[in-house]
């Protein structure tokens, strides 16, 4: 791999490689900018809960929920830094260029990234962000992966007559080697902690 395709984010505290390939109207610029945006987000959330004497947001609510606010906010900033603009609520995928059509799925887990799950499962381009949560309760990115993946790339899950649960899918972990690229890896421990 070529050195000069690494581009460090001391924001973010990692690398970006800028040779994984991105659909047009998306860069690591872009991607950089709304990382930071979803941090600072957080940031002022946990001020104001402070100033009332409240517990940080991961306090209060479920990591589940969590995770869904990151997803949610990151789709946001996207919206406002690069071509892509965010589609209705529920809508897949989350994200559209209306210059070529082009969409991408945003999600963001604390798991193992195949494992993330989807109701609605389509093919296009996703992009899957793990994280930790600081110190200060901020989303710490570890890594940032994007790949187009079909409908074949995923596994279904079922449930039994009991449940009410709605079904999900995860992504396959062959498929997920050979498909999604890791564009940005946080350097070493978590961003915002002493290193």
């Amino acid at each position: 791999m070529n050195h000069n395709s690494y581009r460090e984010s001391r924001t973010l505290g990692g690398i970006f490689d800028t040779s994984v390939p991105l659909p047009s109207g998306l860069t690591a610029n872009h991607l950089e900018k709304a990382l930071e945006d979803v941090r600072r987000i957080f940031e002022a959330i946990n001020n104001g809960l402070s100033t009332h004497g409240l517990p940080t947001m991961e306090k209060l609510i479920r990591l589940n929920q969590y995770s869904g606010m990151v997803s949610d906010f990151l789709t946001r900033m996207l919206d406002r830094v690069s071509e892509f603009r965010r589609r209705p609520d529920t809508a897949f995928p989350d994200l559209e260029n209306p210059r070529t059509n082009v969409g991408v799925e945003v999600k963001a887990t604390t798991r193992v990234p195949w494992s993330t799950v989807g109701h609605n499962v389509a093919s296009g381009w996703f992009l899957i962000s793990e994280y930790d949560i600081d110190e200060k309760g901020l989303p710490s990115f570890r890594t940032v992966w994007i790949g187009e993946l079909d409908k074949s790339d995923f596994t279904f899950h079922g449930r039994s007559n009991r449940s009410r649960r709605t079904i999900t899918a995860s992504i396959k972990k062959a498929s997920w080697d050979k498909k999604m690229k890791k564009v940005f890896q946080r350097s070493s421990g978590v961003q915002g902690q002493e290193q």
